[in-house]
């Protein structure tokens, strides 16, 4: 099969992007956007919701926890369903799933409630954004994967940030609930088109037998009256994606080194987003100027996302690209503390560290969803984001703990620069398995059968 797959990219590299294509990408960052939107509008609400439920605010940490703990879950366990039963269901079903429940939301009336909402709400979250950008892997021109699917995943970036624009021109009016049900309701008018619409994997387009209308249908489209290479015939039975895969063959370095790195990113990324603000506030900044460098460091780190996705597709070694990235993060983000007598060296240093930091994890998800084959992708982009939010969870608390400690802004902003300076050592050593390994993957997904072998 996977010899089936190459060939089809290589003639799709071949011509020039598409209208199925185009809609594709649309398709998915309207898709992420939403996503995003979801995952980020809790922290909008809290305010509202505390004065309103007579609840401090620090009783509503189990929300975010359990949501965070439900996006790691789905991460983990939704997207091995992706690649064995297909991920345009999958990614079906999550929308489904997390637009229903966020309208659900609306309607919450105390935090257990919400809690358990947000964790369901988070599986469908957590298993939506790395369907979506392995399928966009698939079917974006090899030629320039990285900068298409890292576009696509700016679409979550974007759709966090619209949730605030939303929250403030909505809530005042309309109370926190509306908010919920923006962010259930643009889901569930985008899902038809998403049915209509959406292709599936190249992986289960080319193995099921059953899609061999849709198969052809979608060659004719893309690369008519091209002509598939031999299909490998059929050796027993079928082989079934397992995790076991991320470590077989080859994998087992690099998988361990892209999760390490993953964790390092999120750990970093995390503590930036949830304590940034205090630290400025703490150094001198208003309270408005603190937000302000805090969304300064949110925005161009999109503009660092396109920017270098799209060198990553003119370079050889992205993994060296990648590390020198987080490295200049790294110094950036210990510029801040040493800065911050100085308001605009300040700011310099924390747009270059969100440039760099943001930039950087969203071409590393596009560069994990090129990694591994087509039949173990969007498994291997899950496993690579689930384990990377254990750091997602530990970044905040490790912030804390700094904070209590009292130490100045230099100290803090200097350890919290480690974090990307490991990421930089351990992104340079992400290598693909050798020629041998190769070959026996080659003689593994034999035994798939493929939906042109059976005709």
């Amino acid at each position: 099969m996977n010899n089936q797959i190459e060939a089809f990219r290589a003639a799709l590299d071949q011509r020039p992007f598409s209208r199925y294509q185009f809609r594709t990408l649309v398709l998915l960052i309207l898709l992420l956007v939403c996503d995003g939107y979801d995952a980020q509008l809790l922290g909008f609400v809290v305010p509202n919701l505390a004065q309103e439920w007579a609840t401090p605010k620090a009783a509503f940490g189990i929300v975010f926890t359990c949501n965070l703990i439900g996006l790691t879950l789905g991460s983990l366990f939704l997207t091995p369903l992706a690649d064995r039963f297909g991920i345009r269901k999958t990614l079906l079903s999550c929308v489904l799933l997390f637009a229903g429940l966020t309208l659900l939301s609306a309607w919450a009336h105390n935090i257990e409630t919400l809690a358990v909402i947000r964790f369901l709400c988070g599986v469908g979250m957590g298993g939506a954004m790395p369907s979506a950008m392995a399928l966009m892997a698939d079917y974006a021109p090899p030629r320039m994967k990285t900068f298409f699917v890292t576009l696509a995943a700016c679409g979550f970036s974007f759709g966090g940030a619209a949730g605030g624009f939303v929250a403030a021109s909505m809530m005042e009016h309309h109370g926190w609930q509306s908010v919920f049900i923006v962010g259930g309701v643009a889901p569930l008018v985008l899902l038809p088109f998403l049915y209509l619409w959406l292709p599936e994997s190249l992986a289960r387009l080319f193995s099921a037998k059953h899609l061999g209308q849709s198969l052809k249908r979608m060659l004719a489209t893309l690369v008519p009256q091209w002509t598939p290479p031999a299909p490998v015939l059929e050796h027993g039975k079928a082989q079934k994606v397992t995790i076991a895969d991320l470590f077989r063959y080859g994998y087992l370095k690099p998988t361990i080194f892209i999760w390490c790195t993953c964790v390092s990113t999120f750990i970093l990324l995390y503590f930036t987003i949830s304590w940034l603000p205090t630290l400025l506030s703490e150094a001198g900044f208003s309270t408005s100027a603190a937000s302000l460098a805090t969304s300064s460091f949110l925005a161009s780190g999109t503009v660092g996302a396109i920017a270098f996705s799209y060198l990553a597709d003119k370079v050889k070694k992205k993994v060296w690209l990648l590390g020198k990235i987080m490295a200049v993060c790294g110094i950036a983000t210990a510029a801040i503390g040493y800065n911050h007598g100085i308001p605009t060296l300040t700011v310099l240093a924390v747009m270059i560290a969100g440039f760099c930091l943001i930039g950087g994890q969203l071409t590393l998800n596009a560069l994990i969803s090129n990694f591994y084959p087509p039949h173990i992708r969007a498994t291997g982009v899950g496993w690579g984001l689930g384990i990377g939010r254990l750091g997602s969870i530990s970044g905040p608390l490790i912030g804390a703990m700094l904070i209590s400690m009292q130490l100045p802004l230099s100290t803090v902003m200097l350890i919290a620069a480690i974090p990307a300076i490991v990421a930089a050592c351990l992104i340079v050593n992400i290598s693909h398995p050798d020629t041998a390994c190769e070959k026996k993957i080659q003689e593994v997904d034999s035994l798939r059968p493929t939906s042109l072998a059976s005709k």
